[in-house]
């Protein structure tokens, strides 16, 4: 009888948390493994009508620099010199960021990939592409 009682208080519990709530813990979950430790191989791809127009090494380990997102709402990608550039970012929920003025969808679920996950914009010809892996 303990035991129905115990989880009966259990699941009122977890019904009383609302859908809200759950998205903003998911995606401050996300924030935390993203902003934890160095992405050292970004890509940026293009496609249009199914060709690539445009690929961009944002940071690749072989040229000794990294991207580190940043509390403040950058990202930060260090050169290995001293230098940086930086991109604005923000994470709307767990499955959505906003990076460089630009809405992207997460194809991952970045709670279990904590060493890759793809950023992907598509309009009707054009599929942007940013893949981050640590």
């Amino acid at each position: 009888m303990k035991k129905f009682l115990i989880l009966g208080l259990v699941a009122l519990g977890f019904s009383s948390c609302s859908k809200e709530t759950i998205d903003s813990a998911g995606r401050d979950v996300a924030q935390n493994v993203i902003r934890t430790g160095e992405w050292k191989n970004v890509v940026k791809t293009v496609n249009v009508a199914g060709k690539v127009v445009l690929r961009d090494t944002i940071a690749a380990q072989s040229k000794g620099t990294y991207l580190d997102f940043d509390k403040d709402g950058f990202a930060y990608v260090y050169d290995g010199k001293g230098g940086s550039k930086s991109f604005a970012y923000d994470m709307p929920t767990n499955k959505s960021m906003n990076f460089d003025k630009v809405s992207y969808m997460i194809k991952e679920n970045i709670i279990q990939s904590t060493v890759k996950f793809t950023l992907q914009n598509s309009s009707e010809t054009t599929t942007t592409t940013i893949e981050f892996k640590r």
